[in-house]
This record gives structure tokens, sequence and C-alpha cells, in this order.
């Protein structure tokens, strides 16, 4: 439950303080570049034994457990999917920015679109009005800087670890993860939009497609956290450690 003036209160209103259009394109131009190091899939999840989520109000957990809960969950509904499994598995690797001394506010958190009017959907609303963006002339609008129907893949988002690991698997070639999913963890924290209604002028046809693969993701990944009889085996670990040798064989640039 999100509430006034408790850390995740403080840690949206730095966010919507930092977020800018200007401030997002430069560190998109920064990461494009994935010149950080080298690291298959699987060390880059081992990392996320260090990470706990400040956005999140319920979740105290490491965000590696969160990982297999979430794929343990579309396991067990849809056993044969398993590029939908590895998804939910890798879904929230990109918080490895935190290893580039990131802060927080550019890592985690719902995103919301850059460079049209702020809908009022987004959580803890009146703080963007702190944000520099809130009163250019050229953002005012539903549509601000952007033609109707323009697609979600041609806006701008705030930055955080969903665009950053769309960056990692769109750069590399190596690997053979399906565009469809690559999408899911782009857009899964874009809660204006697939929660709060917000953003369809933007929308081309194609996006309600993506719409519904991001909510039907959604339901294993947010509800995951209330497993707390959740216990990582062996037989997991393996078992992800096979999806991960199959679909990420190669180490990636970061």
């Amino acid at each position: 439950e999100y509430k006034e003036n408790t850390k995740v209160h403080q840690f949206y209103k730095e966010q919507h303080l930092i977020q800018t259009y200007s401030y997002v394109k430069q560190k998109i131009v920064n990461y494009s570049k994935l010149d950080k190091l080298e690291m298959t899939m699987s060390k880059a999840l081992s990392l996320l034994d260090e990470f706990i989520d400040p956005s999140d109000p319920d979740l105290d957990l490491p965000n590696s457990i969160h990982a297999y809960q979430t794929a343990e969950r579309i396991r067990k509904a849809r056993p044969l999917q398993y590029e939908l499994q590895l998804t939910g598995l890798i879904h929230d690797i990109g918080k490895v920015l935190f290893k580039f001394g990131e802060k927080s506010c550019n890592v985690v958190g719902d995103t919301f679109v850059l460079g049209c009017a702020f809908p009022e959907c987004i959580v803890f609303y009146d703080s963007l009005k702190e944000n520099s963006d809130f009163n250019k002339e050229e953002f005012q609008g539903e549509l601000g800087i952007y033609e109707k129907n323009c697609g979600l893949e041609n806006v701008l988002v705030s930055f955080g670890h969903d665009e950053y690991l769309y960056l990692v698997l769109k750069n590399n070639s190596n690997h053979f993860l399906q565009k469809k999913y690559q999408n899911i963890i782009r857009f899964h924290s874009l809660y204006p939009w697939h929660t709060g209604g917000a953003y369809r002028q933007l929308m081309k046809d194609s996006d309600y497609k993506m719409l519904d693969d991001v909510l039907d993701f959604n339901q294993y990944d947010l509800y995951s956290k209330e497993d707390t009889d959740f216990k990582l085996t062996n037989e997991i670990k393996e078992y992800y450690k096979r999806l991960l040798d199959k679909y990420f064989p190669e180490p990636l640039k970061w």
C-alpha cells in the first residue's frame, strides 16, 4: 500500500523530480553503449541476491527470490511456455544498475511517459509538479511532442531497470529471447499505461496485443510476493540453469 510520508513516498518524490525528458535521453545514450562489462545472464541474476527494492512497500526479500517466485508461478500455470517462464526469471535483472552506482530512483519504481502531460493515475502524482517538464509548453496535452498512435516503442519512458534490460537484450544479438518477451520486460513497470488506462492516444494497433501480454505477465509478477512459504530448491535452480543456458548461451555486453 502506498502511503504519504513513508520511505516509498520519499523515493517517488526524488524519482519524480529527477526524471526529466533530457535527463532520461542522456541515460539511454549512456547505457546504450553497453561498455560497462561482459557477463552471463546467470551471473547477473546472482547479483540480485544483494538487492532489496526500496520502491516496493510489500517486499523485503532479495530480488533474486522474487525472480524465482515469479518464474515458478508461471511454470505451474504454463508448464510448456518456457520463454514466459524465463521472462519471469529475468524481468528484474536490469536492477544490476545498482552495481554501477545508480541511485535507486534510476533503477526501480513505476515508470511513466515523458514528452507529454503526466496523467493523474501516476502514483504520488502531486510530486510531479516539481518536475521541470511539468509546465514546459511543448510537453502539454495528451500528445505533447508525439503524433497520435505513434506506437509505444517510439515514446520516451522514465529510465529504470525495464529500459536498461531491454537495451541489453536489443543490442546483444547472441541470445534467443523473442521480441514479444523483450517488450514485456520493457513495459512491465509502466503502470499508468497497463493498469491506469493512460496513453491510449499513443498506442498503435499492435500495442493492444502487447498490453494483453504485459497484463498476462503481471498477474504472475505482482502476486508472487504472497508466496511466503516459497523455498528455493536445487531442482528449481537446475531447471532455470538449463533454460538460461539454452536461451543465453554466451556472455552479454552490459
